[in-house]
């Protein structure tokens, strides 16, 4: 049986129903979105600063790099949490540790 394009492929929630818990994010989860979202960021600045040549060039710059800002500021808000996580110390000492028996530093 063929679904009519008009059709929704998911039914809709009833209404009243609870919305679906969805799972806390770890920091580090956290953090790693926070990064993607900066890197296309950046890559939609990029994009604008080098390719775009149109009369709105400037208003489109200025909207990705208010963007870009905004994310810059996310990253660096989920990288200082994630930072202060226990799972951080740990890594901080196993780099620590490595160092200390090689020589050189985890980069």
């Amino acid at each position: 049986m063929l679904l009519s394009p008009c059709a929704p492929a998911i039914a809709a929630p009833a209404v009243g129903a609870a919305p679906l818990a969805t799972a806390q994010l770890t920091p580090y989860e956290v953090l790693a979105r926070a990064q993607s979202v900066k890197y296309y960021a950046d890559r939609a600045l990029w994009e604008v600063r080098d390719n775009d040549f149109s009369p709105n060039r400037f208003r489109r710059l200025l909207a990705a790099a208010r963007h870009r800002q905004a994310a810059r500021a996310a990253y660096a808000a989920a990288a200082a949490a994630y930072h202060a996580t226990p799972r951080a110390a740990a890594e901080r000492a196993a780099r620590a540790a490595y160092a200390a028996k090689y020589g050189t530093p985890i980069q």
